[in-house]
C-alpha cells in the first residue's frame, strides 16, 4: 500500500488539496495519506513530524496552483526564495532522498520553468506531472490513482480525455526536430522555444 505525502501552499491550493486528499484517503486509507492540516495532532513539533512523515512516504504529490510560484511573504519576498520555506524544504528533502515527486497541476497551471525555481528543487521542472481540473476533477483523480497504482516503472496510462492526464512538452532547440512518443497517447507540443 502506498503512503502519500501532499505538499502544497495554503494560499494557493488549500481547498483543492483537501479534496484530492479526501479522494486519496478513500482509496488508500486515511493513515496512508499525509496532509499537514489533517494529519498533525495538536502539540506536534512541525519540523520533526514533517521529516518523519516524508521518511515514511513512498511518493510526494506537489500540488501546484496558479500562484504557487509567485506567492510572497509579509516582507514581499517570494516564499520560494527563502531556504526555510516549508514547501521548498519538503521538496528538497524528497529530492535528496530520491523519492518520486509528482507535480499535480491545477486547472491548466503550467509546470514551473526551471529558471524560476531554486537550484535545490529545480528537478521539479523535469518531473512527470498530472493535471487535475475542476470540471473533470473526479476522473482526473481516478487517473492519478490509477497511475500511482501502476508502480514506479509503469508508463503513465492514457488520459481519460484530452483535458486531463499527463502532457509532455518537447522543445526543439537550434532548429532541430523533435521525434517523441510517435503515435502515443500524449499531447505533444512541438513549437520551438515553448517550454511550458
Amino acid at each position: 500500500m502506498r503512503r502519500i505525502f501532499l505538499s502544497y501552499r495554503i494560499k494557493d491550493s488549500v481547498h483543492a488539496t483537501a479534496a484530492i486528499a479526501g479522494r486519496l484517503a478513500q482509496h488508500y486509507g486515511q493513515d496512508n495519506v499525509f496532509r499537514d492540516r489533517d494529519s498533525l495532532p495538536l502539540g506536534s513539533v512541525y519540523p520533526r513530524r514533517i521529516r518523519r512523515e516524508l521518511e515514511r512516504s513512498d511518493v510526494v504529490l506537489a500540488v501546484i496552483g496558479p500562484s504557487w510560484l509567485t506567492i510572497r511573504d509579509k516582507n514581499d519576498v517570494r516564499c520560494l526564495d527563502d531556504e526555510r520555506d516549508w514547501v521548498r524544504t519538503e521538496l528538497r528533502m524528497a529530492f535528496q532522498r530520491e523519492m518520486p515527486v509528482v507535480p499535480v497541476l491545477l486547472d491548466g497551471t503550467p509546470l514551473p520553468d526551471p529558471a524560476l525555481l531554486p537550484n535545490d528543487i529545480a528537478l521539479l521542472s523535469l518531473s512527470m506531472y498530472w493535471q487535475v481540473r475542476h470540471r473533470t476533477f473526479e476522473s482526473d483523480v481516478r487517473g492519478l490513482i490509477a497511475n500511482l497504482e501502476g508502480g514506479d516503472h509503469a508508463p503513465p496510462a492514457p488520459p481519460a480525455a484530452a483535458t486531463s492526464g499527463p502532457v509532455q512538452h518537447n522543445t526543439a532547440t537550434h532548429g532541430g526536430n523533435v521525434y517523441a512518443n510517435q503515435g502515443g497517447a500524449f499531447t505533444i507540443n512541438q513549437n520551438p522555444g515553448d517550454r511550458r
